[in-house]
């Protein structure tokens, strides 16, 4: 009896070692990768690291383990990333045998989540290949389709929030959910999630908002003009004039294509009572090369108004002052300094519309 009780055991206990086990089989349809490595990689704080490498033979490579947890990897044709090349798969390290196949596009196929997770980006795929079709003047298209697109990430990361790849696909795609949604999904993660230092940051912003909030006073800040001098945002502030402050950058191609028609509110309005003060985000290659492609972005759009900058990029402490991720963000304040309209009440027409009623 206690050598049949043995054995059960020593049954049981192979059999959850194996049921550990994951394989990766993979295939390589460009030849040229023939007798090249390929990589299993773990996401660190300093970038993608190598763990293990398999070689393609015949077109096809293996991983194979033990994993006590669905952890993520990536698995890569190569070890650095390519830009603009589609050579990399994030993949979970699920028990069973996933297949992936690299070629015009890449396909995970076989254990549960991997297999959602290609659904996920099959669909992904597309909406972004239909945007892309589209002609640029039909923005009520691309808005619909970014629309889409919102909502199927939103909907995968809800559905998979407890495992690596909705957390994967959550970080990637949290700056494209509005505060509302990014408070509710934030809700669903553990706190380790919580402490990347990324999403902590954006934690701290989504509590920053509220201290900029329609109804709340403007906050103060420092930086200096084109020529040198120190300029603060409550030097325009309270002069018995609105107040729209303009976060821009001479290297946003967004910020560009709307200022035309900044130029145009401000020569309609300013004798009615309106300052706009632009606030730049420049800062990628140095001050000095920064500064004069600031001065010149100015010169080249006509801006007329007040401008100023720290010309530290997104690493300014206004960018987490007023809690915004994007640019051109807009704020509007009113002759008191408080805050009447932020920048998804100001897109387009509703900004012109806002201004007239203001003005009229």
């Amino acid at each position: 009896m206690k050598k049949i009780l043995f054995l059960l055991l020593a049954a049981t206990v192979l059999w959850s070692c194996q049921n550990n086990n994951y394989t990766i089989k993979g295939t390589v349809a460009d030849p040229a990768f023939e007798g090249a490595n390929v990589y299993l990689q773990k996401s660190t704080d300093d970038g993608l690291v190598t763990v293990e490498t398999a070689t393609v033979e015949n077109g096809a490579f293996t991983f194979t383990g033990e994993t006590d947890a669905d952890v993520l990897r990536f698995v890569s044709l190569s070890e650095t990333p390519q830009p603009g090349v589609q050579d990399r798969v994030p993949v979970l390290l699920e028990r069973g045998t996933t297949t992936i196949a690299f070629g015009e596009n890449i396909s995970v196929k076989g254990t549960r989540l991997n297999t959602l997770f290609d659904d996920f980006r099959v669909q992904q795929s597309e909406l972004i290949q239909k945007a892309r079709e589209l002609d640029t003047e039909m923005r009520e298209e691309r808005a619909k389709i970014s629309a889409e697109l919102q909502n199927l990430a939103y909907t995968f990361v809800k559905n998979n929030i407890g495992n690596e790849l909705g957390k994967f696909v959550l970080r990637s795609s949290i700056n494209s959910f509005d505060e509302e949604k990014q408070v509710e999904l934030l809700a669903l993660t553990d706190e380790s999630f919580k402490a990347e230092p990324r999403i902590a940051r954006l934690i701290n912003r989504i509590e920053n908002s509220k201290n900029v909030a329609v109804g709340k006073k403007f906050i103060d800040f420092t930086m200096q003009d084109p020529a040198g001098n120190e300029v603060s945002l409550s030097d325009f502030v309270g002069k018995g004039n609105y107040v729209l402050v303009d976060f821009w950058a001479a290297w946003c191609p967004p910020c560009r294509a709307k200022m035309p028609h900044m130029v145009e509110l401000y020569a309609r309005y300013k004798e009615k009572g309106l300052e706009i003060v632009g606030v730049s985000l420049d800062g990628q290659f140095g001050d000095e090369r920064d500064h004069a492609a600031w001065v010149a972005g100015i010169k080249d759009m006509n801006m007329t108004w007040p401008q100023m900058s720290d010309l530290k990029f997104w690493h300014s402490p206004v960018v987490e002052l007023y809690a915004f991720n994007g640019i051109p963000h807009l704020i509007l304040l009113g002759k008191d300094g408080t805050i009447i309209a932020r920048n998804e009440n100001l897109h387009g027409e509703a900004l012109d519309k806002k201004l007239a009623e203001l003005m009229p």
